[in-house]
């Protein structure tokens, strides 16, 4: 299909899952929530801009996140730590997804 993309609006999540590794080896709620969000991004980018050069109708990519994101904060993303079935905990993971889909946004 041919068709002009103006929005992007990442909104797929999972949330308090107990501890699982993606098909590629990554905890389930970073995938789900931030990887995906940010694999679909980047392969939409090219289509979101040439839909506002031939439009001119400026394209928006919208990631929707989650307060969530304040818990891991000040600590950040531990990425040493997202694969570890001894250190999960899934309210810290949800939130390092979140605050990875903020990081993101700016």
């Amino acid at each position: 299909m041919n068709l002009p993309l103006n929005i992007l609006i990442n909104n797929a999540g999972v949330m308090y899952c107990p501890f699982k590794l993606s098909e590629d080896g990554v905890e389930m709620q970073f995938a789900t929530n931030h990887l995906g969000h940010f694999l679909l991004t980047n392969l939409l980018l090219e289509k979101l801009k040439t839909t506002t050069e031939k439009t001119r109708i400026e394209s928006h990519i919208v990631n929707l996140s989650a307060v969530a994101h304040v818990g891991p904060y000040s600590k950040g993303i531990k990425f040493d730590k997202l694969n570890d079935k001894k250190a999960y905990n899934d309210m810290m993971a949800y939130g390092q997804s979140k605050l990875a889909n903020i990081l993101h946004s700016n």
